[in-house]
């Protein structure tokens, strides 16, 4: 059986990184950039976008820790998913919450442990999707990006 370690922290250097990526990649598409609580002691960064499957807007919710694992959660309307990395015995530790049921732990697509490889995994995964306008595509690349 596998040991869970503890994630430690909120990294704000690496959600730093993560803003960096999206602002590079979806230049026009982003709608605004929140670091929650504050900029000062970020718990989260919310990326609101202008673009989604079936709204004109949808928002990523993405925490990353110091020691190990990341959260990338994604909500628009009745829809959301969620990649992430958390050792735990009882599923996989990189691993996707499908848009199917959320409270599902899949292996995840995503194999990277960088900030700014796991965003660009991240995002080629939810722009490839929502082009087909198929959700169910969200987790089926091999280790993108």
């Amino acid at each position: 059986m596998r040991e869970r370690r503890e994630r430690g922290p909120i990294d704000p250097p690496a959600l730093q990184a993560v803003e960096r990526v999206f602002r590079k990649r979806l230049n026009g598409l982003i709608e605004s950039v929140e670091y929650v609580p504050s900029t000062i002691e970020p718990v989260e960064l919310q990326v609101t976008v202008c673009h989604g499957f079936d709204s004109s807007t949808a928002r990523f919710d993405v925490q990353w820790w110091m020691h190990h694992g990341y959260k990338y959660h994604y909500v628009e309307n009745e829809l959301e998913f969620r990649f992430g990395w958390e050792i735990r015995p009882e599923y996989p530790d990189k691993h996707f919450h499908p848009p199917s049921d959320v409270t599902d732990h899949l292996e995840s697509c995503i194999t990277h442990e960088e900030p700014e490889l796991v965003t660009l995994a991240v995002l080629t995964c939810w722009w490839e999707a929502v082009q087909a306008d198929d959700p169910s595509l969200l987790n089926d690349r091999s280790n993108p990006p």
